[in-house]
């Protein structure tokens, strides 16, 4: 049957010059990054992780100093154990159960890979999804982690925002369809999709990259902005971090002249694997009194009256 599949995806793609190149990336890549040296999560202290997915830590240090948020906390940085998302959940949480953390996620990976590993996933990228931007908007995963905040006040959370990663909400070519056969996938509880992706036409000559680059730092931008109306909401230790970075061009080794464009798994390039880790230290997180979780359920409930959430 497994060789069945393989064949019928050959079949399905062999005039796609694009998936014979990422095929090959995706075998070679093992072969040439033998050791995966990356940090686990899970060994760091912390009562929020906010993941941005797919964020450069190079153009994260940009941004992150035209926010309110700079001046609150220290931006270092770590190198992460995995070049896609998939690789990433696997290599930090696939050992062991974490039945004191709430995953609150837009990506499908932490459903189709991790069931049963949390305290609670909630799946934004279920229920939350806008099909119009064939993605979840930050503002969703915001609305969704102001709810769970209120429903689980003693848990840690990880808040798994979709953006920088593409599709992006300022610029939708013709002919990208984002995230929605990954998420129809998931949904149908299957293991293999194949999204069209921009990179697929930057690789094609359709999309120029410098246009991509621009884009990519919008959705960087509008996640920032609702991570900043987020963390007055969060006590304790909170980290911004990314599961892993994003690739513009850069050569897959020194040795081997190959761009790498989107993050391929296995890939340990520095647009890869070195990702943000911005630590944020407010009073310690601790249990809630009634009279606070009724001073945030009327701030909750005034921002609904105010159509913020």
């Amino acid at each position: 049957m497994r060789y069945t599949n393989k064949l019928a995806t050959i079949k399905r793609y062999y005039k796609d010059f694009n998936w014979w190149k990422n095929t090959f990336i995706w075998y070679i890549s093992p072969l040439v990054y033998r050791k995966n040296e990356g940090f686990s999560v899970t060994s760091e202290y912390w009562d929020y992780l906010i993941i941005l997915d797919a964020c450069r830590f190079d153009i994260f240090k940009e941004e992150i100093k035209k926010t309110g948020l700079y001046n609150q906390g220290t931006l270092e940085y770590r190198i992460s154990s995995g070049s896609m998302t998939a690789e990433f959940l696997l290599e930090n949480f696939e050992k062991g159960e974490f039945k004191d953390i709430v995953y609150i996620t837009a990506n499908p990976f932490v459903d189709m890979l991790l069931k049963g590993k949390f305290y609670r996933i909630i799946p934004v990228w279920k229920d939350g999804w806008d099909s119009k931007l064939n993605t979840v908007h930050p503002k969703t995963v915001y609305q969704y982690t102001l709810r769970a905040l209120e429903k689980y006040p003693e848990k840690r959370f990880i808040i798994h925002f979709m953006q920088p990663h593409f599709p992006y909400l300022t610029f939708r070519p013709p002919g990208d369809t984002g995230f929605s056969k990954h998420r129809e996938a998931a949904l149908a509880g299957q293991s293999q999709w194949r999204d069209k992706t921009i990179w697929d036409l930057v690789m094609d000559g359709t999309v120029p990259l410098g246009k991509v680059k621009e884009a990519y730092r919008d959705n960087l931008r509008i996640a920032l902005k609702y991570v900043e109306l987020l963390v007055p909401h969060l006590a304790g230790r909170i980290i911004i971090t990314s599961d892993h970075g994003e690739a513009f061009g850069e050569k897959l080794h020194p040795l081997i002249p190959l761009k790498i464009y989107g993050h391929p798994r296995h890939v340990r390039i520095p647009a890869l694997i070195k990702v943000p880790w911005f630590v944020i230290s407010k009073p310690p997180k601790r249990k809630w009194s009634s009279t606070e979780e009724m001073k945030l359920k009327r701030t909750i409930s005034a921002l609904r009256l105010k159509g913020k959430i």
